[in-house]
């Protein structure tokens, strides 16, 4: 028993163990990434909820907004900024070209000064090398998609650098020419919305049957993209027609004067927006989509999309708004690289950890099983010797846990069984005493009534044949006396029956006993003069809590037992001794003592210490044995012993204080 449960034990923890490293390392390694991307997602959503709030609330104030997105990368150490409607950073003003239209066949920008944001164009650390990108007074040429009254450029350039294209229409600078002149070309470009306008062009044109330019009056107008490019990107798989954001009528040409150029200084703009590369690249994604692309009903929930840059994941957050009646954009950029690390870092770590945790549960799991095991062991002795009688043995499991509960509730239910067995076997010890008891009282009852009643028979039989008529009166009062006889057995009979039955109740009062013991001695004063017998008193006042009259009647018993048994011209002395709280009564006569084996006996119903004594003395051998009920009753310790002089008995009563 004890291999088998100390193995399932040891069995059953390390097996929970493993399952729990186990879990702990599927969680840690699969699951975990995917929760920390959702939570984080979930607090940057909640937070671009607030900053909207904030955002609206200071729309007016540029500083205000700035500090606003410091302060959500400080917290969320994600980026967050404001566009408008076609894309364009909403709070910089810092990083821009002026420049004069001179000829546009568009009359909306005839003649127009316009301001183009170089962010989407230029590096930001181009912009600030010793060789300034651009310079006032420098003709240049625009390519760029209308909105309304606003271009957004994709292609700038020095007007001199733009040819014409194989198709007849003015085209972008020329490739070739591009790559054997790379350094010296001022060409500045938004290579997102340039790929995108591209591929819409080319799905624009393979729509049309003609695979030219639908003839409008922008009919000339082009697209800044040589014909080698449009020939190569219209080799792309066509797709399905769609609407697009913007129509070719929408892709324009401009010429003009640069007026004025605004470029930031490094300490003005190292936390700007326009510093992080990657997210401005995702920004320029996100405005050409918002220009090119179908444009789907956007509400005003927030929309999630995934990025992979240099094997690092990150999330691409869009919240609509609505500033004015005109539509605004936030963006937001985090990225997972911190939970990509702490994963990997985990999966390392778990190499080295599952050895010194499995070798931890290992010695764990044994200790554990033997502690456990120990006292359940322990336990099972103990109730196999239980389930044999024999309550020698307790357990001695000192925790205070369910298992030291268990073992104290064990040791008390042996001590319950073994006090209860031992009571039953007290109780049927006694039966056995009591039915013993039984056929002696019988007995004694049928041998007692036995000699008064064959007395009885005989008187009778003598008086009906009128034989000694002159002794009738004789006979009729020996008759008379063995009928009172029979009377006093039979009272003393139901007297002790009544105290032996466990039901009497002794209703207590208090007295003085001298008083009392001297009322006894008066009336005993006859029967003591008839043998002689002097009867001295030794008494003190004393006020007890007892049955009056049955203690009375232990006296009476007591007294005229020691007249009975004390010779002629013999002394009998009651006295009465302070004992504490309580009184010790005593009985003394002078005479022979009694056999020690016999002073227990005495008690008994039916002894008599003188077998040879004639019944004519009218002893029923019941005084001692109802006395004997009566103390008992009481809770008096009682006695008899010899004495140099002859037989003492006592008792003992609780004074009334």
């Amino acid at each position: 028993m004890r291999s088998k449960i100390v193995f399932k034990l040891f069995t059953l923890t390390t097996l929970l163990c493993v399952f729990i490293l186990t879990t702990v390392f599927i969680g840690q390694t699969i699951f975990f990434k995917q929760y920390y991307a959702n939570q984080k997602i979930n607090d940057i959503q909640a937070a671009m909820d607030r900053y909207a709030d904030d955002y609206l609330q200071n729309k007016e104030d540029k500083y205000a907004q700035q500090k606003l997105e410091q302060d959500f990368y400080r917290e969320h150490n994600t980026w967050i900024t404001a566009l408008d409607q076609n894309g364009n950073l909403k709070n910089v003003d810092d990083f821009y070209v002026e420049i004069q239209l001179e000829r546009t066949k568009d009359e909306a920008f005839a003649d127009k000064t316009i301001r183009i944001p170089l962010y989407y164009l230029l590096n930001f650390e181009d912009a600030l090398s010793d060789d300034p990108p651009l310079e006032p007074d420098v003709p240049i040429g625009i390519y760029g998609i209308k909105r309304g009254s606003t271009v957004v450029p994709y292609v700038i350039g020095h007007l001199g650098r733009f040819v014409p294209n194989p198709q007849g229409t003015i085209g972008a600078l020329d490739p070739y020419e591009l790559e054997q002149e790379q350094e010296n070309v001022a060409y500045w470009e938004n290579k997102q919305l340039k790929k995108a306008a591209g591929e819409y062009l080319s799905k624009w044109i393979g729509q049309n049957s003609s695979g030219q330019l639908q003839e409008t009056d922008r009919s000339k107008e082009s697209s800044p993209q040589s014909s080698a490019e449009l020939r190569e990107e219209s080799k792309v798989e066509q797709a399905e027609p769609v609407e697009p954001a913007s129509s070719p009528q929408d892709i324009v040409q401009l010429i003009g004067t640069v007026t004025a150029v605004h470029l930031p200084n490094r300490s003005e703009g190292s936390n700007a927006i326009f510093t992080n590369t990657l997210f401005m690249d995702k920004i320029k994604d996100f405005q050409a989509s918002l220009l090119l692309k179908p444009n789907p009903t956007m509400d005003q929930s927030i929309q999630v999309e995934d990025d992979e840059q240099n094997n690092i994941q990150y999330k691409i957050l869009i919240k609509p708004l609505s500033i004015d009646g005109h539509r605004s954009y936030l963006i937001a950029m985090t990225s997972l690289q911190p939970v990509d690390e702490a994963v990997q870092m985990v999966k390392e770590y778990y190499v080295y950890l599952i050895v010194f945790v499995m070798l931890l549960v290992l010695l764990a799991s044994f200790y554990y099983s033997k502690k456990i095991a120990s006292p359940l062991l322990k336990m099972n002795q103990t109730t196999k010797k239980m389930a044999n009688l024999d309550f020698s043995e307790s357990v001695t499991v000192k925790s205070r846990d369910e298992l030291g509960t268990l073992s104290e509730n064990i040791n008390t239910l042996s001590d319950t069984l073994h006090k209860h067995i031992k009571q039953l076997q007290q109780d049927i010890e006694k039966e056995k005493q009591l039915e013993n008891t039984r056929r002696e009282f019988i007995s004694g009852v049928s041998h007692e009534l036995k000699t008064p009643l064959s007395i009885m028979k005989s008187t009778i039989s003598i008086l009906q044949d009128d034989v000694a008529k002159h002794k009738r009166g004789y006979y009729f009062q020996a008759l008379e006396k063995e009928v009172d006889k029979m009377d006093r057995l039979i009272a003393d009979m139901l007297e002790l029956a009544k105290y032996e039955s466990g039901t009497y109740q002794m209703q207590m009062e208090s007295f003085y006993i001298d008083e009392m013991i001297e009322r006894v001695c008066a009336s005993l004063t006859l029967e003591a003069s008839k043998k002689q017998v002097t009867i001295r008193l030794a008494l003190q006042p004393f006020e007890v809590i007892a049955n009056e009259h049955r203690i009375e009647q232990v006296i009476t018993n007591f007294l005229t037992n020691a007249i009975r048994h004390t010779p002629e011209a013999g002394v009998v002395t009651i006295s009465i001794k302070d004992e504490d709280n309580q009184v010790k009564i005593c009985v003394e006569n002078t005479g022979e003592p009694i056999i020690i084996e016999r002073l227990e006996k005495i008690w008994d119903r039916f002894y008599r210490g003188d077998t040879s004594r004639e019944r004519s003395k009218g002893e029923t051998g019941l005084g001692l044995a109802i006395s004997r009920n009566i103390l008992e009753l009481h809770g008096s310790k009682y006695g008899v012993e010899n004495t140099e002089t002859g037989v003492l008995f006592y008792f003992h009563l609780r004074k009334n204080e």
